[in-house]
């Protein structure tokens, strides 16, 4: 499991933290509240118990785009 951190653009720009693993799934927390979880659906496909750094890197960037489309998420 690997830990990033991520401000959203809009809204009141609150800091997320997402956990990805090498295996293309993610965690969305904000403070100790877990928001979403997730997969990226490009390591979904293919050898699903292999390892990647690539699919670290396509889990992190399948959260950020969760979070910007959290449009009606309150921000509290």
């Amino acid at each position: 499991m690997t830990n990033h951190e991520y401000t959203r653009s809009t809204g009141l720009r609150l800091t997320y933290r997402i956990r990805a693993d090498e295996r293309g799934w993610f965690t969305v927390y904000l403070g100790d509240k877990e928001l979403l979880r997730g997969r990226d659906p490009l390591s979904a496909g293919g050898m699903h118990r292999t390892p990647s750094k690539r699919k670290v890197v396509g889990a992190v960037h399948q959260a950020k785009i969760a979070i910007e489309s959290l449009s009606q998420m309150p921000e509290c």
